[in-house]
């Protein structure tokens, strides 16, 4: 998937709006210079419904967390791309795959959701197949 770069920074109003367009069962909000949004994401037909968090803010990368159901181990494999603080590993930082410049509702929530969809294979088979970079930290989580 090729994702546009735009060269102007959304402000938050501007996520936020095009968070609401993209996915009208929004529940979010604009508060002290942060974003937060709620939503029900459902990665395939066959798949769970997830209740997802998103947190931005201008000085900081998103987060996402997912609330409901519980994320959980296969056995007692760490589960793959998340980081220690429960937030979903998106995207590698370093490699600039993710810029201020780009709206959440194109790249973040469409991430999420191929996140779940993987993570749900990887219950299945033991095989993360959504590629990336298994860093050591994104290793020890305790979900």
């Amino acid at each position: 998937m090729v994702t546009t770069i735009r060269t102007t920074i959304p402000n938050l109003m501007d996520q936020f709006y095009k968070l609401k367009r993209k996915f009208p069962s929004l529940e979010g909000e604009v508060y002290k210079n942060k974003l937060r949004w709620v939503a029900n994401l459902q990665p395939s037909s066959l798949s769970e419904k997830y209740k997802v968090q998103l947190e931005y803010s201008l000085e900081k990368s998103p987060l996402v967390f997912v609330k409901s159901p519980k994320i959980v181990r296969r056995g007692e494999e760490c589960i793959p791309h998340l980081y220690s603080d429960g937030s979903l590993c998106l995207y590698l930082p370093r490699a600039q795959e993710w810029e201020k410049s780009m709206y959440l509702a194109d790249t973040i929530v469409p991430w999420t959701a191929e996140w779940l969809f993987h993570y749900e294979l990887w219950h299945a088979t033991g095989e993360w197949l959504g590629g990336g970079v298994h860093l050591e930290n994104t290793r020890k989580n305790k979900n």
